[in-house]
């Protein structure tokens, strides 16, 4: 048989191939594939009669759902481009995300309407398109023709190494090399159920939960946020057998108190990604639950890149390359490094995007030859295993989001007591960051009134976890911050 050139027809055949397979269970949802594929048919059907069509970019504000499934391959089945947006992003952040990424529609349900007719409002887009999920009829099909491999279906906002917010699209072709490539890894398929709590609106949980689930025949279990004790009650009780997270989500199972032992047995694979993993969360969470957790190295960019598997001796690696991917260490000059010499990392991958959209300098910056250039740090073991070692950037890794010290300490600014501010990460037991911020002010202010004041302007996990007040910050005669002397 073929292999599917595109999302859609992935569905379709997955579906002919597990038609008796639980597709998707949502709380007491349960979606079979001939479900979802004619509740996917039927969302593209609705796209269609709103006048939208190939090409058109189109919004997701929806929670972790078999909502949100549904409507992600019905965007990508009308070949226009699913771009995903966090529900926790406050209003002014929402209305730039939509702006940037040209959002032509927007896809919601009714606990965010108010949310989502907010965020048009203040991008000055009331009159677009708004869809609300959970009102398909079956009665309405879709008559479009259908997508091809090379036509864009994912576009997401990426920092990239620069810290300037830049957009990414990556085709059908691109997405189906990782997903195939990544389930072979992982020997996914329709014996396994697959727990979706990490976020759908970020690379890792959409492509390595929700979309390796579905396409693979396993059953995606959603959750809508990270609770430990749900998680644990989902994992024991729908008997999870891979677990894809963040480092925090592990590190809160690892040390939770249970008052009874909590049984996680059904689990035979755990994978961390989005931030570094420390190697002492994965022994903890070994010790107590029998299953290590392995780190994934990928990027919004290129998706997966590698996956360390049944290394224990190895932790803080992120594993081998998967099959068709290339990664190389280079020297300042671009050189190729020997085994156990720190550089710059490369990734050449099918997978990856070819550039920015919209942005000639920043792709010039990060991709070069067929390569591209993360920013990240690390070496290759003698053994073939890749391990980061820092970024070249500043970014802030929290509970799986990167944060852009710059946009905190902007927020900052603008509060009438602020006079400077400058943002830092400062590393966690849990392997992630936590938040810390600088200030200087004209008059008494307090820490609690100064995070209230960014609680109204941007999403909680970008909010200072402490605020330390100084009479001065360093910065040099020119006014560049001199981060490493705070």
């Amino acid at each position: 048989m073929p292999e599917p050139s595109t999302l859609h027809r992935a569905l379709i055949l997955t579906a002919e191939r597990s038609s008796d397979q639980p597709a998707i269970i949502d709380g007491s949802v349960t979606l079979g594939y001939n479900q979802l594929v004619n509740a996917v048919e039927s969302a593209a059907g609705q796209l269609e009669r709103a006048g939208l069509s190939a090409g058109a970019n189109i919004g997701m504000l929806l929670p972790n759902s078999a909502e949100f499934a549904i409507w992600f391959f019905a965007i990508t089945r009308l070949a226009a481009v699913a771009v995903p947006l966090s529900e926790a992003l406050k209003t002014r952040e929402l209305a730039t995300h939509i702006s940037h990424a040209g959002v032509s529609a927007l896809v919601t349900n009714r606990a965010l309407r108010e949310t989502a007719v907010a965020a048009l409002t203040d991008a000055d887009q009331p009159s677009m398109p708004l869809l609300m999920a959970g009102q398909e009829s079956l009665d309405h099909r879709c008559t479009a023709r259908p997508p091809s491999a090379d036509d864009p279906a994912l576009a997401l906002r990426s920092s990239g190494s620069t810290g300037v917010p830049k957009l990414v699209m990556r085709t059908h072709r691109n997405l189906l090399f990782e997903t195939e490539r990544l389930t072979e890894a992982l020997a996914m398929g329709p014996g396994d159920r697959v727990l979706g709590v990490a976020p759908f609106s970020h690379v890792n949980g959409l492509m390595r939960s929700l979309v390796a689930a579905v396409l693979s025949g396993a059953t995606l279990v959603t959750r809508a946020g990270f609770e430990r004790s749900d998680v644990a009650r989902v994992i024991r009780d729908q008997r999870i057998s891979v677990f894809v997270g963040v480092p925090f989500m592990f590190a809160m199972l690892a040390d939770a108190r249970w008052p009874t032992p909590v049984d996680l047995s059904s689990l035979r694979l755990c994978l961390s990604a989005s931030a570094p993993l420390k190697p002492a969360v994965s022994r903890r969470f070994h010790d107590r639950y029998g299953c290590h957790v392995l780190q994934l190295y990928g990027t919004t960019e290129t998706g997966s890149i590698a996956v360390n598997l049944g290394a224990a001796d190895a932790l803080e690696s992120v594993g081998r390359p998967l099959p068709g991917i290339d990664v190389r260490i280079v020297g300042e000059s671009g050189e190729p490094l020997p085994p156990r010499t720190q550089g710059t990392i490369g990734i050449l991958s099918p997978a990856a995007a070819t550039g920015y959209q919209g942005s000639t300098e920043a792709t010039g910056h990060a991709f070069r030859d067929g390569w591209f250039f993360p920013g990240d740090v690390g070496f290759i073991d003698d053994g073939g295993r890749l391990h980061l070692v820092g970024r070249t950037s500043l970014f802030i890794n929290r509970g799986g989001f990167k944060v852009n010290p710059e946009e905190v300490e902007s927020v900052l600014a603008e509060h009438p007591l602020v006079r400077d501010a400058a943002v830092t990460g400062v590393d966690t037991d849990a392997g992630d960051q936590r938040i810390r911020a600088y200030v200087v002010v004209d008059a008494p202010c307090d820490e609690t009134a100064l995070i209230a004041f960014c609680r109204e302007r941007l999403a909680d996990y970008k909010l200072p976890s402490t605020i330390e007040f100084r009479a001065s910050l360093p910065r040099t005669v020119t006014g560049k911050l001199l981060r490493a002397q705070l």
